[in-house]
């Protein structure tokens, strides 16, 4: 069974308090969970010595980069899909601003995941499992068994770069997607996608 979600696109965003979670699922691995899919692009000496969203300097030899609505502080494990390459990294910027592209890497990060010469490259986002105290997502669908969150969950692949995860709050195994520092950042996010959603604490 699906519950019906619905959150309107107009007016102030409205949030659900949800029960603690009882275990999240999406692809796991140990502390991980994956988060998105997209294009890594990096930025370099146009920026360098430039102040970044967070104040900090942006240094393009440090491993840094930018995304558009993770909190900045955000601890974030970057996969090129290209070779294989990992690289653990913090967001302290905002961007890119381009079409399909989910990050943006530092010279030095994208040198170390082999990514310079090529530029853009495919990658995989995985977020540790923690969260910080004002984070929220846009709840998608509910349902009363984990396979059926499962495979409506892998159907959203189509509809957004985010990872879906599940999570068993109330009895219910309820489709998250994002993990967003304000409301207003998770409502702009779900009135971008064709579904009725409700915005929740992460937590």
């Amino acid at each position: 069974m699906i519950l019906i979600l619905l959150e309107a696109c107009y007016g102030p965003p409205r949030t659900r308090t949800s029960e603690p979670g009882e275990g999240a699922s999406g692809i796991q691995t140990g502390k991980l969970f994956e988060y998105e899919k997209g294009l890594a692009s990096w930025y370099g000496k146009d920026f360098d010595g430039k102040p970044t969203a967070s104040g900090e300097i942006y240094d393009m030899y440090k491993v840094s980069a930018a995304h558009k609505t993770l909190p900045l502080g955000t601890h974030v494990l970057v996969k090129n899909e290209r070779n294989g390459r990992t690289l653990e990294l913090v967001i302290n910027d905002r961007g890119p601003f381009v079409h399909g592209r989910i990050i943006d890497l530092s010279y030095k990060a994208a040198q170390k995941l082999g990514s310079v010469d090529e530029g853009v490259v495919p990658v995989t986002l995985y977020l540790f499992n923690r969260v910080t105290e004002n984070c929220f997502a846009v709840q998608v669908g509910a349902f009363s068994f984990k396979s059926n969150a499962k495979a409506y969950a892998a159907g959203l692949t189509s509809k957004t770069s985010h990872t879906a995860r599940i999570v068993k709050r109330g009895g219910l195994y309820k489709v998250l997607l994002g993990q967003f520092p304000d409301e207003t950042a998770a409502h702009s996010f779900g009135c971008k996608l064709d579904l009725d959603f409700f915005i929740v604490s992460c937590n």
